[in-house]
């Protein structure tokens, strides 16, 4: 399954902060770095419910 994302002008912010993760935890690429961040949210979110 192949999907697409496309960040705009102002997500540049948010991209910034994902990137600054991804070097402080040591993580090979954007995409796994988004990938662990999603995983994470919604382990949180499924605890809180």
């Amino acid at each position: 399954m192949s999907k697409i994302v496309k960040f705009i002008e102002s997500d540049k912010e948010l991209i910034d902060r994902i990137t600054e993760y991804q070097k402080a935890h040591g993580l090979s690429s954007f995409i796994a770095t988004v990938r662990k961040l999603c995983n994470d949210a919604l382990q949180i979110e499924k605890i809180r419910h």
